[in-house]
């Protein structure tokens, strides 16, 4: 039974290649893993214009969408009780409304998981044995994300997509950018670009056409192991009917609350 708690905690951990790394501080030192081996040389570090340019344009197609709805489909490595690293899946329905409503529903290897954002409270909800969590929150989903982390440990596996100006976030103190080619994902030519920052090297496909993100995976190369994450996004619906009460949590009966650290488990 012992095994289970932690395994929610992972399972409801970020996926984000801004914020993975602050989700995994906490093994580094406790997880019998053996680092992996330094390459031979040190990669090669170059910064191609086109790929950023095709990044920036992903960004800014985001960024002037008002209102959108995704799917997501992500995967995470974390250290189990013998130190092998295990893989988590989980699955989301988002509901975004810039700039100050947010909406998700995560299922899979945790537990169920809910989470509102109104523009003035926050809420997590776990529906199965109906337990949640609220509290005061910033004005926007810019403040929000970072707030929500730090303050209550709620970390989102979608999050890159969601500030106001996606590109400043992926672009942060950047050291490689560069043009791999590209991939047929979901039936979809998407260009697939590779880029590096301190303690991360990460990847983006992105569907030209639409000019969306397709996938996102990374490896954290400061963590024992290089934990690897994946997010795939699918199903995009950039002109939906969003309701205000969609982003704002109704307590259902029988519902109990409890502490923000103590449900997320971190």
């Amino acid at each position: 039974m012992k095994g289970k708690p932690r395994r929610a905690a992972v399972a409801l951990a970020l996926l984000s290649p801004l914020a993975i790394g602050a989700a995994f501080s906490q093994e580094k030192a406790s997880a019998p893993v053996l680092a992996a081996p330094a390459p031979a040389t040190a990669p090669t570090r170059v910064m191609e214009q086109g790929a950023l340019d095709l990044l920036k344009k992903m960004s800014a197609k985001l960024a002037s969408t008002p209102a959108f709805l995704v799917r997501t489909r992500s995967s995470t490595e974390a250290p189990g009780g013998t130190g092998q690293f295990l893989t988590f899946f989980t699955e989301s329905a988002v509901a975004v409304k810039r700039p100050d409503k947010l909406s998700a529903e995560i299922r899979g290897d945790a537990p169920p998981f809910d989470f509102y954002f109104d523009g003035a409270k926050m809420t997590a909800y776990e529906p199965t044995h109906k337990l949640y969590a609220t509290a005061d929150a910033p004005k926007t989903i810019d403040e929000l994300l970072p707030f929500a982390a730090k303050q209550a440990g709620v970390l989102l596996p979608f999050e890159d997509v969601l500030y106001s100006d996606p590109y400043a976030t992926l672009t942060k103190e950047l050291t490689s950018a560069f043009y791999a080619g590209f991939s047929v994902i979901r039936g979809a030519r998407c260009e697939h670009l590779a880029f590096a920052a301190p303690g991360i090297e990460w990847q983006i496909w992105i569907d030209p056409k639409t000019e969306l993100p397709c996938l996102m995976t990374g490896a954290l190369l400061d963590v024992q192991g290089a934990p690897r994450y994946s997010v795939e996004f699918y199903d995009w619906k950039l002109k939906p009917e969003l309701p205000d009460k969609l982003f704002t949590f109704a307590k259902p009966a029988g519902a109990d609350p409890m502490n923000f650290r103590a449900l997320t488990g971190k």
